[in-house]
């Protein structure tokens, strides 16, 4: 099967909002498995990856770099653990048109549909449960591969070569997120850059960045399926946006 676009989804801002589980688990696993929070009450977490929060939340509160590496895998199980409980207990939020537009993305033949997003494989794959919305994503890029987000187009292109045998243009690669991290990340390497304003960021920054398409939401199906139709035609989508809080709680 010869694929003609790869549609690369963030999570938090992008397909849903936790609403602060997410920051809450982090906060407890850090608290058992290092004995300090660090700075993750104050740390901005948007467009971030779980890796680079956890090392730049703990080691300016002294956490060294040997200690760090040594508790990861026993923070990670303790993170995993106590989102799995968290996410069932809070307010998290499906966004407007997530799974139309992801049925309809996976029911063509020339779409190829993943993740790139900053949360750890694990994370990614409890949160998306919450809606079981797992089934629809065949490859993702995660903070287990990388700490850095602008490394992940690279690896996404890569993995998509070794694992399913789709030798792709960046330009034909499609990511769609919430933040300016995400736009970025895109223009790094000449992908296609699709804003969505359901995170935290608002529309001006957002647009300030250029973004290749941009959405308020991803409410409008048809529109949003528009931009695969086409060669890179920039063109801004303006639609009335739900109301949302402007604190990002992941």
């Amino acid at each position: 099967m010869v694929f003609i676009k790869t549609v690369l989804f963030d999570i938090d801002g992008t397909i849903l909002r936790c609403n602060g589980a997410g920051k809450k688990a982090m906060v407890m696993a850090s608290e058992e498995v290092y004995g300090t929070r660090g700075l993750m009450e104050e740390y901005n977490f948007q467009g971030r990856t779980d890796s680079l929060i956890l090392r730049e939340s703990l080691i300016p509160a002294g956490i060294s770099e040997n200690t760090l590496t040594a508790g990861l895998d026993r923070f990670k199980e303790r993170y995993f653990s106590l989102l799995e409980g968290l996410i069932r207990e809070y307010d998290v939020v499906l966004l407007p048109g997530v799974e139309d537009l992801l049925r309809a993305l996976n029911g063509r033949d020339d779409v190829f549909v993943g993740l790139l997003t900053g949360n750890y494989a694990e994370g990614a794959r409890i949160k998306l449960s919450r809606f079981g919305l797992n089934g629809y994503f065949r490859t993702g890029v995660f903070a287990d591969d990388t700490a850095i987000r602008n490394e992940m187009p690279c690896i996404a292109r890569e993995r998509l070569k070794s694992d399913h045998g789709w030798n792709c243009d960046f330009r034909d690669i499609y990511i769609i997120g919430d933040t300016i991290y995400d736009l970025e990340c895109a223009r790094t390497w000449g992908a296609v850059s699709v804003a969505v304003a359901t995170g935290w960021t608002g529309r001006d920054v957002l647009l300030s960045q250029e973004p290749d398409y941009f959405f308020e939401h991803l409410g409008d199906t048809a529109a949003v399926l528009e931009i695969f139709e086409k060669d890179i035609i920039p063109v801004l989508r303006d639609q009335e946006l739900p109301s949302a809080g402007s604190e990002y709680r992941p």
